[in-house]
């Protein structure tokens, strides 16, 4: 009887003590549990506001309360664009996780357009430029107006090999030569200055900061920024632009370009593809600032429609 009774006692000691280690092991699981969504919290804070940052290329400041995953995180931002400390706290339960990362935001380095239409491809194909359009490297204000012609000025057209120079005057020659003017004098003015700069590479730095993304399709109306407040758009596929639409920054096409309607832009186009790439203007387009073309070979159609390409000092340095 009493070795049974030692028999027992033992046993409920070990039942005691396996209860107490399953509740510990309890416990200890669900801390962790609360520890690592309390850290993912922080984390997507982080990635969160990186994100808002990078679209609004100012914000800094406290921001508090923001609900996720059954908690909540406080954001702070502080400290120059060259030394930044973005400070993540968040609770989930009774558990609280900090994460703190250091940034630096740096502007993308955009090359300066060579002129005021530049066309950079192995090869200009099926060039038709027969329609009542003007392309002009020479100074004008942000409005269009002309402000010299010696200060300030870049070629009209500007293509990257000597081929694609003698195409361009063989198809003008037969239309009326004097639409393209600028830097250098010529009738018409094309200047072959071969550029070692990636435009696709370009593109896609500018894309990542882009303030509007944009699918492909057609546009028949909108504003792509404003002079007072230019923006980043970036159109991911071929874009058509009908009815009436505007546009002041840099407008990223990632496909090929058509202008039937009217358009409107004061800053800097860019049309690229890694492959050949069409552009048709033929309604009534302004580009004040530059147009820029990239692709493996391009296809240019301005047979209808007034078209104009204007250099603008002034346009350029808004955008």
């Amino acid at each position: 009887l009493i070795l049974t009774m030692g028999i027992t006692v033992i046993i409920g000691f070990f039942v005691l003590r396996l209860n107490s280690n399953a509740k510990q092991g309890l416990e200890t699981t669900l801390n962790m549990y609360e520890y690592t969504q309390a850290r993912l919290i922080a984390n997507s804070g982080v990635e969160i506001y990186l994100e808002k940052m990078r679209r609004n290329k100012t914000l800094k400041g406290t921001f508090l309360n923001n609900e996720m995953a059954d908690g909540s995180y406080d954001i702070y931002i502080t400290g120059p664009d060259s030394a930044l400390n973005i400070r993540s706290v968040s609770t989930f339960m009774n558990v609280s996780h900090e994460t703190i990362v250091k940034a630096r935001r740096d502007p993308v380095k955009f090359p300066t357009p060579p002129g005021a239409l530049y066309v950079s491809a192995s090869a200009v194909q099926n060039v038709m430029m027969s329609g009542n359009f003007t392309v002009s490297g020479f100074n004008h204000s942000k409005d269009g107006v002309l402000v010299s012609k010696t200060v300030n000025t870049v070629p009209g057209l500007v293509v990257d090999n000597d081929a694609d120079s003698v195409k361009m005057v063989g198809v003008l020659k037969k239309n009326t030569v004097s639409n393209i003017t600028g830097k250098g004098g010529g009738t018409p003015n094309i200047a072959v200055l071969p550029q070692s700069v990636d435009w696709p590479a370009i593109s896609n730095e500018l894309a990542f900061s882009a303030d509007a993304t944009l699918g492909e399709g057609k546009y028949n109306g909108g504003t792509f920024g404003t002079y007072t407040n230019p923006q980043i758009t970036l159109i991911n596929g071929n874009a058509e632009f009908n009815g009436n639409l505007s546009g002041a920054g840099i407008l990223i096409v990632n496909g090929d370009l058509t202008i039937a309607g009217t358009f409107n832009f004061k800053g800097i186009i860019i049309a690229y593809k890694e492959s050949a790439i069409v552009t048709k203007m033929n309604g009534t387009g302004d580009v004040v600032g530059s147009f820029i073309v990239s692709g493996s070979s391009a296809d240019m159609n301005i047979s209808a429609g007034t078209f104009q390409a204007l250099y603008s000092p002034e346009a350029l340095e808004n955008a």
